[in-house]
């Protein structure tokens, strides 16, 4: 394959049953560029190491390859384990649940390339409306992190996030968890960046469950977890 000129990462942590599905869709969106896929074995415990090594196998996946973790360590630990191993000169990561559409990874890699310096822009999706309860939360924490960090923030977790290669030397302490998105963020604009939002939508999980999110337990753990991290980056800096 050619040098690639965009990078995607995938973290993929017990997608066994969504993983055949997602990689179909990247045949079916995946545009004649010199690319690469990346999927991040993030510490699975399912089949995950099996059906990759399978689908991987398939002709039509030849842009796509495979990074394994050990141990899991966490969401932003894959992405950026999985980072650092591309070599294109756009880069980018999304998720592995197919709650978000594998093309939108290309709308956001043309809008990036389409600034006068794709150096100074990072391009993140915004979610389309959904239901109460999620609004409300994600609204809550973009204006909590807005508020503390002094930077206008929205929808932090919406995907897909493209940014430069030279973005990457900013992520110099990423956070193991799911403050990354946060963290990839801030450090743009605190360097200047501007952020631009592509609209997406927002589906339902096909299988599984979302780790951070499988119950109330878990989404109060996390979003504690969140609010620890804002004042770490507001007052130690990160």
């Amino acid at each position: 394959m050619s040098q690639p000129v965009f990078s995607i990462v995938i973290p993929a942590y017990n997608e066994a049953a969504n993983l055949p599905t997602l990689l179909a869709r990247y045949v079916e969106v995946w545009e004649d560029l010199p690319a690469e896929l990346v999927i991040v074995n993030n510490g699975s415990a399912d089949d995950t190491s099996e059906v990759l090594e399978r689908e991987l196998a398939r002709e039509e996946l030849h842009f796509a390859r495979a990074v394994t973790i050990e141990n899991n360590r966490g969401y932003g630990h894959g992405i950026h384990t999985g980072l650092l191993t591309t070599t294109g000169e756009i880069v980018g990561f999304s998720h592995a649940d197919m709650q978000t559409d594998p093309a939108d990874l290309f709308r956001a890699y043309h809008e990036l390339r389409a600034a006068p310096d794709p150096r100074q822009l990072i391009v993140k999706g915004q979610r389309a409306p959904r239901d109460f309860a999620a609004e409300l939360l994600t609204a809550g924490m973009s204006f909590a992190a807005s508020v503390v960090l002094m930077r206008k923030l929205t929808d932090v977790n919406a995907q897909p996030k493209v940014f430069h290669r030279d973005h990457l030397a900013r992520l110099t302490d990423p956070p193991d968890g799911i403050p990354y998105d946060l963290y990839v963020l801030f450090r743009g604009l605190r360097a200047g960046l501007r952020i631009v939002t592509i609209p997406v939508q927002f589906g339902e999980r096909a299988h599984g469950e979302s780790r951070w999110a499988a119950n109330i337990f878990s989404r109060y753990r996390t979003i504690l977890g969140m609010i620890g991290f804002v004042f770490r980056l507001r007052f130690r800096g990160g």
